[in-house]
């Protein structure tokens, strides 16, 4: 049901009412169904119909922990869910198979998705944060070694990657490359990334602000000797994925606008120093570009 035949719906009843009630009762009844009707509306500009929605998270150091229950992530969804008043089922699995359940129309949502031309296919993108993906190199690494196109001409090193994860156009197409020359390491989640790097399965990979200070304290890794920028591009956006199957244009451009009234009132920059402090907020609050 739509919220224009709800509001009809409402008027309906209303009326029908009103004429075995008094004038007061009338009164008082038409604007209790009044406020009813509005309700109604303001719910329905977010909550598609048939039933909760499905938002998944995933494995992410500081966006979500399952080993920590919370982080941004965590925390952006449950302000969403109480300014929009829609009810939300939660799941927490691989990155891969929540894009292949948006897609496919098993999940409705989920939070910091890096957007790209064949996602936007099937999903809208509201962006919260950045995502400042830099090099963490194995000492092994010899020191010559200063950018992708270096570490692609020695063919004894190997990078780890998650699968399905995207960086950014330079980083994912040297990934791509490696890929096709059989010297990419993929994995399923985050944590297991971090493990491999310990046990030297491969020498090198690309991780945000949001992952290595988290896996690296929880793993007991030792710092690596050097984690480097290695993209001439700015910090990739990132944040709400909300699918094409079940929100109409409408419903998607609410919800684009409720995750700007986070990033207006500084709601969005109190769950950043929450999880990052006040340097690592400052770096990863998403700033849109002025048109």
């Amino acid at each position: 049901m739509t919220r224009h035949e709800g509001a009809a719906m409402i008027w309906r009843l209303g009326k029908t009412l009103g004429k075995a009630l008094g004038p007061a009762l009338r009164v008082a009844l038409s604007g209790g169904l009044l406020s009813a009707g509005c309700a109604w509306a303001e719910v329905s500009r977010y909550c598609p119909a048939g039933g909760p929605i499905r938002f998944a998270h995933y494995e992410f150091g500081l966006i979500y922990s399952e080993a920590r229950q919370g982080g941004v992530d965590a925390d952006v969804q449950q302000e969403l869910q109480r300014r929009s008043g829609c009810a939300f089922q939660l799941s927490l699995q691989p990155r891969a198979r929540t894009w292949s359940d948006l897609r496919s129309g098993h999940i409705d949502m989920a939070g910091s998705g890096v957007q790209t031309p064949e996602r936007d296919g099937f999903a809208w993108f509201a962006h919260y944060v950045v995502e400042d993906n830099q090099v963490l190199l194995a000492h092994s690494v010899p020191p010559s070694v200063r950018s992708l196109e270096d570490f692609e001409r020695h063919p004894d090193l190997r990078m780890g990657v998650v699968r399905s994860f995207s960086f950014s156009p330079h980083y994912d197409a040297a990934v791509q490359r490696l890929r096709a020359a059989g010297r990419l390491y993929e994995v399923s989640d985050s944590a297991t990334l971090y493990r491999m790097f310990a046990s030297r399965r491969f020498e090198a990979f690309i991780a945000s602000q949001f992952l290595y200070g988290h896996y690296l304290k929880r793993f007991s890794i030792p710092v690596p000797r050097r984690i480097e920028d290695w993209d001439p591009d700015p910090a990739t956006p990132s944040g709400l994925v909300i699918a094409r199957h079940r929100f109409s244009a409408e419903q998607a451009q609410a919800w684009q606008r409720l995750v700007q009234s986070l990033l207006d009132d500084g709601t969005l920059r109190r769950i950043l120093v929450k999880h990052l402090g006040e340097q690592g907020a400052e770096r990863a609050l998403y700033r849109p570009t002025p048109h």
